[in-house]
């Protein structure tokens, strides 16, 4: 089996705890890139979220954002295709959240609206790497600006009640995503990691798609493509539902593992070949 692509989630799998990237994964990056394997990061971040990344690992592909919600090159800046929300879907799922969430975030173009600062909202801010806008009435604001996504923060123990909310208020008209214990996403209808995979994938010209895809994660959100691609492989520090339904286990996000398991494969045409 030989994998052309290699797809990285960012937090919890190529990032450490400490949000930097390992100097022995970007080596084993950087050289199966220079024998013409495709790399790309596969991630819930926005573009400005992910620049400091790309600064260190220079991916060679279009990378997935929003959870599938974009894919886009950060070379060219060329979007390969973007999905948003409608106004009144989002309206909706911050009425349905109101009573659960501690938090919103909001994600239109390359800003992010909060209504309020917080303990929350900090935590957040400093993950993302990105200056939040205040808003004084984010339904009002969001008007004709369809969001690309809208991210819910509560405590994990609150996350089934908030789920079943916002479902009920958006039913097939969203996709929601829980990313971390304490996130729900709300995403354009069918985006998700796989689906944006696929698109890339073609838009790369792979001839087998995902199978031609080796893709590393550890979360829920990276499951339906973990489970799709050639092959999939589970971080260690891995959502428990993720490493019972995933074969292939490296070590943490805070070791070499990326690397290790790169080092494993010989590269012959551009492709990853286990040796």
């Amino acid at each position: 089996r030989a994998f052309r692509l290699v797809l990285l989630d960012l937090d919890g799998t190529l990032l450490t705890s400490q949000r930097t990237v390992r100097d022995e994964n970007v080596r084993a990056l950087k050289r199966v890139m220079a024998e013409g394997v495709r790399v790309a990061f596969c991630t819930g971040r926005m573009p400005r979220s992910v620049q400091r990344y790309v600064e260190v690992v220079e991916p060679n592909a279009p990378s997935i954002h929003y959870n599938g919600a974009m894919v886009r090159d950060a070379k060219t800046n060329r979007v390969v295709f973007a999905r948003t929300l409608t106004s009144r879907i989002a309206a909706a799922s911050l009425a349905a959240a109101e009573a659960h969430a501690l938090h919103a975030n909001v994600y239109v173009g390359d800003a992010i609206w909060i209504v309020r600062r917080s303990g929350v909202s900090l935590a957040s801010e400093e993950k993302d790497g990105v200056a939040h806008t205040l808003v004084p009435d984010l339904r009002a604001r969001i008007g004709g600006a369809g969001p690309t996504k809208i991210l819910f923060i509560t405590e994990p123990a609150r996350i089934a009640a908030l789920t079943a909310a916002v479902a009920a208020a958006v039913g097939l008209e969203a996709a929601l995503v829980n990313s971390e214990p304490e996130y729900l996403e709300v995403l354009p209808p069918s985006c998700s990691k796989k689906a944006a995979a696929d698109a890339l994938a073609e838009h790369l010209g792979l001839q087998h798609g995902l199978r031609d895809v080796l893709a590393f994660g550890d979360n829920k959100n990276d499951l339906e493509l973990l489970e799709a691609a050639g092959l999939g492989v589970a971080m260690a520090n891995a959502h428990h539902d993720v490493l019972g339904r995933v074969r292939t286990h490296i070590g943490d996000n805070d070791s070499d593992a990326i690397a290790r398991f790169l080092d494993g494969f010989s590269i012959r045409d551009g492709a990853l070949v286990a040796r």
